[in-house]
């Protein structure tokens, strides 16, 4: 007799799936949020890493400017070839 129960929704019997959610389809910013709202404990360490870091780079910029200089530009160097590669594979679709 249990077996024939049916939840108030299920008037035909057949039940409601949920539609499955395609990640590749979120943008950056969606899965940035999406991820955040799963673990906000991992997004709130994140910015305070990310604080530090710059943080880290301003002391270094007033004690020892031209290794700060170094650093930044080999940063946007790095962050230059990996927005490169991004749209070189981005294209492709």
């Amino acid at each position: 007799m249990a077996d024939s129960a049916q939840s108030p929704g299920e008037a035909d019997g057949a039940a409601t799936a949920e539609p499955d959610v395609d990640l590749t389809e979120l943008t950056i910013p969606e899965r940035i949020a999406l991820a955040t709202s799963q673990q906000p404990a991992m997004g709130l360490f994140l910015v305070v890493l990310t604080l530090f870091a710059f943080t880290f780079v301003i002391a270094l910029a007033l004690v020892y400017p031209i290794v700060a200089g170094l650093f930044v530009l080999g940063t946007l160097a790095v962050l230059a070839v990996g927005a490169a590669v991004f749209v070189v594979f981005r294209r492709d679709r």
